[in-house]
């Protein structure tokens, strides 16, 4: 079997044992009610997960994660909808520490994007971060983007502006419409 395909090969026998298991008993199932998750409309089959950690492996052996507090998987549109969200990309590649949370994110598996439409924060481990108004996470292309406000800082400087293309593979950011701040930097012989 294809190793693309086995989770989910895993997830239709998920359903399959849960169908089965539901026809045989008339047991209820609690759902917490401390964990927002989206609805999604039309009625499709869904699954309802409590915490999740969901994954998109890729063949140079790098992946990409989304962990969230609880999210629904929409069967017949392929997407993952999920509140309390903490995206990780390219981990176990050279740009690996990238992170993004969010309130909300719905995660197109089949566009492969992932759709943040409450904004929320960027940040990577060498010291950059973000405030990002409503943002699309493009992971086939690797690139961040945000058609309104945004704001990056990093060490000694502040930059806000709009319509921000964050190019994370490449390391390349652009912005519109940008306001700059860089702080002097101390150096030798330098008081202040």
């Amino acid at each position: 079997m294809n190793a693309r395909l086995f989770p989910w090969a895993a997830m239709a026998l998920l359903v399959l044992v849960l169908a089965v298991r539901f026809a045989l008993t008339t047991a209820v199932v609690a759902v917490p009610t401390d964990v927002m998750v989206p609805e999604t409309p039309g009625g499709s089959p869904e699954i309802r997960l409590g915490p999740v950690d969901v994954r998109e492996l890729h063949d140079d052996g790098s992946w990409n994660r989304l962990d969230a507090d609880g999210a629904v998987y929409a069967y017949a549109s392929r997407t993952v909808s999920a509140g309390g969200v903490t995206v990780h990309l390219g981990e176990g590649s050279p740009f690996a520490g990238t992170t993004v949370r969010a309130p909300r994110a719905v995660w197109d598996l089949d566009g492969k994007t992932i759709g943040l439409s409450g904004g929320g924060q960027v940040a990577r481990n060498d010291g950059w971060r973000g405030e990002l108004s409503a943002a699309t996470l493009d992971l086939a292309g690797s690139v961040l983007r945000v058609p309104g406000p945004a704001r990056i800082e990093g060490p000694g400087f502040s930059v806000h502006g709009k319509n921000l293309a964050w190019e994370w593979a490449e390391g390349k950011i652009t912005m519109e419409s940008t306001t700059s701040r860089i702080s002097p930097v101390k150096g030798p012989g330098r008081k202040g």
